[in-house]
């Protein structure tokens, strides 16, 4: 069985390679959730994980999710870090910093809350002027 550290390590390795398969195989089977948002529902199954990243590949290229800092107790991991991301509607790149608790069971992802500034991700693109 992989440790947490190794199970997150093989999450974020397979979003990079955007093998939606290899993601969805790290997670529990039965009672999973995982909220991307503050203010929307959790996603509660694998059948609705799969729709919600191709929903979310539709919109945005996730050019890369880094982890900076780490702390485990447990099954409980929090998680710092910053994503770099294409959105594909406003042609603009985005650099979304966030933190994420993570719980594991059986060396999987049973849940997982995401924490970032939504004004981040939905800010228009600022130009400036010289004159």
């Amino acid at each position: 069985m992989r440790t947490n550290r190794e199970t997150l390590q093989a999450l974020v390795a397979a979003s990079k390679a955007k093998d939606h398969d290899a993601f969805l195989d790290l997670w529990v089977d039965d009672d999973l959730e995982y909220y991307w948002s503050m203010h929307a529902k959790p996603v509660t199954s694998k059948e609705k994980l799969r729709k919600f990243l191709r929903n979310y590949s539709a919109g945005f290229d996730q050019q890369e999710w880094t982890i900076t800092h780490c702390i485990e107790q447990g099954d409980l991991m929090f998680c710092e870090g910053v994503e770099v991301l294409f959105d594909k509607t406003n042609q603009r790149v985005i650099r979304n910093p966030f933190m994420q608790a993570l719980e594991f069971r059986d060396g999987k992802v049973a849940r997982m809350r995401d924490y970032y500034d939504g004004s981040v991700v939905a800010a228009p693109e600022r130009k400036t002027t010289t004159g």
